[in-house]
């Protein structure tokens, strides 16, 4: 019956330090949840690695291409910087996602701290999961480099989950610590026979359970410091693993054990005697799990592989077996942290090949796009609709519209009139810029659906924004342009890469949408379940939308402010529009492909 309660006021006490997950084979390991102060401190660490590189490249590189392009030719610093630009951009919004996916959760300033991510149940990061935790950042981080978005949400989760997480379904966990089998088998040992205690220190530890519900919590934790540090010659106690008061109660529920007479010396004796006999194969499998490393089970050869699978089965077993036997805390701990490596190996997602991307781009994306075409449509209308708004008051009130408007649009407009008059088109780069305009547009567009996607977490209200804004702007900027009698040689420069760039901006806006739906319509899961889902349906559509982009960049920086004929380029247009069309929509999109299981919704 003590027993019973103590465990009782454990599992209650730990709710926010640890997470109990079942595996597949139907046993219970406990994670450590990494607190916020870890997590704040590897995300300074990365902070800083992530600025140094900017640096660099935004400075030192730069530098080092004008002298190369000096000797070289000016091509080479244009292109240079047009990659400085992209890697930049690349290296803002994938730093974190890259490290985890690639590390298995960690990043350089979270291997440091000792902390990982891994879904909630237990298993590795995926590429998806870590793409949607770290965009999602775009809100955890507001106001801007604050992070109170994300530290609140965190102080209240109770298992310590920031927006991010909470989307993905991932955990931040300790890190296993190394099982060291001598003292594991020294702290079996330790249980039989004797117990540890004279009468005098029994006394003492059994009055301090019996009373501390009814002392205050600062009185209780000086208390069971005090004690606790007069007993630990007796019982090793490591501060970093148990509190004062934790210890206590293990330590009291052992003592009980050892005096409790045949049967409790009797299960200590099993609990030992399953150590002296299962350790050498559990070291076994710490150096299968320490080999497989960040290579995964790669590296293992078939043997291995198979050893590896046979030792982990007997490894939950014998978690089992020792939770059964009431085996000392100090092997249930590693125990579990072993099991947890090594299944965190085991289940790894499987890995990526070429095919599967080429797959996804040619069938996958499309066929999402059609499934998920409601939240599409509302996206679309958020935007047209502000947009025709935007150009009729413009059209109406040309005073509004030079108001409202950006001085450089205005000035564009009122100079257009003689740009057209001499055949000139609405931007004019030389050769050399355009790597650099076009790495700037690609940079520029992905970023803003990436902020579309995020605006989703708040309900939709953030992408509803990002759509409406961008729709009147636009609106606006063609009712200005009409004004001044020059709709054709706007469009002229903005259809080519448009219909790719508004197509993109829109399912962009759709993915924002779907999810913020799972937080007001969640049909019948629950939040937390849609939220999960609709994140990994939302996350491939902006995939697919920066891949639409990229295209749209290359278009917006060669091709719209080239000196090709007026003719060329809507002819150019409209050849992409019926490429798009026939992409998302007709038989080279696979109508009849089906969407793997991931990314749809039950």
């Amino acid at each position: 019956m003590i027993q019973q309660s103590i465990g009782t006021f454990q599992q209650h006490t730990s709710l926010e330090r640890e997470v109990r997950i079942e595996t597949p084979e139907h046993v219970a390991v406990d994670y450590r949840l990494a607190d916020l102060g870890s997590r704040f401190t590897a995300l300074l660490i990365d902070g800083g690695i992530l600025v140094a590189v900017l640096l660099f490249l935004l400075v030192g590189v730069p530098a080092i291409l004008s002298r190369i392009g000096s000797v070289a030719g000016s091509w080479v610093t244009g292109w240079g910087m047009g990659a400085v630009i992209l890697l930049s951009f690349a290296l803002s919004w994938g730093y974190f996602v890259v490290f985890e996916a690639a590390w298995q959760g960690r990043t350089p300033g979270k291997r440091w701290m000792g902390i990982r991510v891994v879904h909630d149940g237990g298993f590795p990061l995926t590429l998806q999961g870590a793409a949607i935790r770290n965009l999602l950042r775009a809100i955890d981080s507001q106001p801007i480099f604050t992070w109170l978005i994300g530290g609140v949400t965190m102080l209240l989760s109770p298992h310590t989950k920031r927006l991010g997480d909470l989307a993905a379904g991932t955990i931040v966990v300790r890190e296993p610590k190394e099982l060291v089998i001598p003292e594991i088998v020294a702290a079996e040992a330790a249980h039989q026979g004797a117990p540890l205690l004279d009468e005098r220190e029994f006394t003492a530890l059994d009055t301090y359970v019996g009373r501390r519900e009814g002392l205050a919590e600062g009185g209780r934790q000086r208390l069971a410091e005090k004690l606790a540090g007069r007993l630990t010659r007796k019982a090793e106690w490591r501060a970093e693993e148990l509190t004062a008061d934790e210890y206590l109660l293990n330590l009291h529920a052992a003592e009980l054990a050892r005096r409790s007479g045949a049967s409790g010396a009797g299960a200590w004796s099993r609990s030992t005697e399953l150590v002296r006999q299962q350790r050498e194969r559990w070291q076994e499998l710490q150096r299968l799990v320490e080999r497989a490393g960040a290579s995964r089970l790669a590296s293992l050869s078939e043997a291995e592989l198979a050893d590896f699978a046979a030792l982990y089965r007997e490894a939950t077993a014998d978690l089992a077996r020792a939770r059964t036997y009431g085996a000392s805390p100090q092997l249930l701990m590693s125990l579990e942290r072993l099991v947890g490596s090594a299944h965190n190996q085991l289940y790894q997602p499987p890995r990526r090949r070429l095919s599967d991307l080429r797959v996804w781009v040619s069938r996958g994306f499309p066929a999402l796009v059609r499934r998920r075409w409601i939240p599409i449509a509302v996206s679309a209308t958020l935007f047209v609709v502000p947009a025709a708004l935007g150009f009729g008051v413009a059209r109406l009130d040309p005073g509004w519209a030079r108001t409202a408007l950006p001085a450089e649009m205005v000035r564009r407009a009122e100079e257009g009139i003689d740009r057209e008059a001499q055949g000139r088109g609405y931007v004019e780069v030389r050769d050399v810029v355009m790597p650099v305009m076009a790495s700037g547009l690609i940079s520029n567009n992905v970023q803003v659906t990436f902020f579309a996607f995020a605006g989703g977490m708040i309900g939709g209200l953030g992408t509803a924004a990002i759509l409406v804004l961008n729709g009147l702007f636009l609106g606006a900027v063609a009712g200005l342009f009409a004004n001044h009698g020059l709709s054709l040689y706007l469009w002229t420069f903005v259809l080519p890469h448009g219909v790719i760039e508004l197509t993109a901006i829109v399912i962009a806006g759709g993915a924002g949408l779907w999810l913020g739906s799972a937080l007001l319509l969640p049909g019948r899961l629950t939040r937390r379940e849609a939220l999960e889902i609709r994140g990994r349906e939302a996350v491939s559509l902006v995939a697919g939308t920066t891949l639409l982009l990229v295209v749209a960049g290359l278009i917006e920086g060669f091709i719209s402010p080239s000196s090709l004929p007026r003719v060329a380029k809507l002819g150019l247009a409209a050849l992409f529009a019926l490429g798009l069309v026939g992409y998302l929509a007709g038989s080279m999109a696979g109508r009849s492909y089906t969407l793997p299981r991931r990314f749809t919704s039950r």
